[in-house]
């Protein structure tokens, strides 16, 4: 068993809130699909992946399953992914996170909580992931979540070509 499957396991996924508005019973396979996507997925493209509707509402708010989804992300992200599976799941964290900094609720707060405890993948990604995209996803990450700005303006300077043009030169 991986780590993946260990954090996927370790979560009561049927008595947790799925953002389609039942039991998120069902959300284990959708997240395993999400891990074992094929590199011709998607061609670049973010969010295309089953989990809309399912780790967040329609409207993007978060359940209870986003946190536990952030966590077993993070679990994932330290595995052999493509790099499809990698940008996906780093594009998902993302967007948990933007309404999760701007929300005071304790569902936002796991959430944060989950994804500060996976900083250093985070970093590991924008420093050395397989895509651009991946980097600057888990740079936007990290803008929301670190609170170290020195650590992350330095990443910043040092991510250098790895991160586009308007992360490179956003003010921290």
């Amino acid at each position: 068993m991986n780590l993946f499957e260990i954090e996927l396991s370790k979560f009561d996924w049927a008595r947790m809130e799925c953002g389609c508005g039942g039991s998120a019973a069902h959300l284990p396979e959708k997240v395993r699909e999400l891990v074992t996507l094929d590199e011709g997925h998607g061609r670049g493209e973010a969010f295309i992946t089953a989990l809309h509707d399912h780790v967040m509402t329609p409207a993007d708010g978060l359940v209870s399953a986003s946190s536990a989804f952030v966590s077993t992300a993070f679990a994932a992200l330290t595995g052999d992914l493509s790099e499809p599976s990698r940008r996906e799941t780093l594009g998902w964290v993302l967007r948990i996170l933007g309404p999760a900094v701007d929300t005071e609720s304790a569902a936002a707060e796991a959430c944060v909580d989950a994804a500060r405890q996976g900083l250093w993948v985070l970093y590991a990604e924008v420093m050395k992931g397989p895509s651009e995209a991946g980097a600057a996803y888990a740079f936007e990450s990290l803008m929301l979540i670190e609170e170290d700005r020195d650590r992350l303006r330095a990443v910043q300077a040092a991510a250098g070509d790895r991160l586009p043009w308007d992360l490179k030169s956003e003010e921290i």
